[in-house]
């Protein structure tokens, strides 16, 4: 169970504990909640959260219960139910950013980027070096090819702290989309001398390369990789990806499709590439 919704129910306990006698049904629910969150009996302390709120409707500490109900909802996997309970929450509050940010990851996590995308704009709107809107502002502005927005995000958190990896990442594969090759290129390297135990920098260097036909420094970063994941499917479709960009190995290729497969990629996955062969 995330620690977050514990402390967030402990708040609203210890604000509703101290209200009129008027809603001592209201208390008790909340503390039956409280208590089936501590036993992670999740289903239970959602209903008590419902009960509470239907107990008192109007009661404006009811901002708290619909956050969490949210939060539980999500940790059961109900994300539809949870961005509702969260919007609920912020018509009591439109500018709470730890709600903002909730819903907005939980949008994410249904495909629904545009959504998330106005969210992590609102938060910012309050705090603009808020570093998750920040990142994901620009993840989502990668996806809507909305480049100049990612870039002033990733600059703005380099600016932040020029370490950030996650910027760092991001920013050459915006490079990379952009064309803007040799950028990308010196970043990832950058990142590989930094993190060299991180094989995803070596792919993504590989893949770089690939773009630039320097096939050969490629398959020397994929062979670094292998020897740190040699079980990641996605290292062999990889390689499998170059030597068909390369017009030749074609049985290398298949060797590591086959091989990808074996370890957990399915072949509908892999559809285009073996397409290719």
């Amino acid at each position: 169970m995330k620690k977050s919704v514990k402390i967030t129910l402990w708040l609203v306990f210890c604000f509703v504990t101290g209200a009129p006698a008027f809603a001592q049904g209201y208390v008790e629910l909340v503390d039956s909640a409280y208590a089936a969150l501590e036993r992670d009996d999740l289903s239970r302390a959602a209903d008590y959260v419902k009960r509470a709120i239907e107990a008192d409707p109007g009661n404006e500490r009811n901002v708290l219960l619909f956050a969490n109900l949210g939060s539980i909802q999500h940790q059961q996997g109900q994300l539809k139910e949870a961005a509702e309970s969260y919007s609920l929450a912020l018509n009591y509050k439109p500018t709470a950013m730890p709600i903002l940010l909730a819903r907005a990851a939980t949008y994410l996590e249904l495909g629904a980027e545009s959504k998330a995308y106005i969210d992590y704009c609102n938060v910012l709107d309050q705090d603009i070096e808020n570093h998750e809107a920040l990142t994901f502002r620009a993840y989502i502005a990668v996806h809507q090819r909305m480049y100049d927005v990612a870039r002033a995000d990733y600059g703005r958190l380099l600016a932040l702290d020029p370490k950030d990896a996650g910027a760092r990442f991001g920013l050459a594969m915006l490079n990379q989309k952009q064309e803007r090759l040799a950028e990308a290129t010196e970043q990832l390297s950058s990142l590989i001398q930094d993190f060299p135990k991180e094989s995803d920098y070596l792919i993504a260097r590989a893949n770089v390369l690939t773009d630039r036909e320097l096939y050969d420094l490629a398959l020397l970063d994929m062979e670094s990789a292998l020897k740190l994941t040699p079980q990641d499917p996605y290292v062999y479709a990889t390689r499998a990806a170059i030597y068909l960009r390369m017009g030749r190995h074609k049985r290398q290729a298949r060797a590591d499709l086959d091989h990808a497969v074996q370890l957990g990629l399915s072949r509908a996955d892999l559809a285009d590439l073996y397409n290719k062969l």
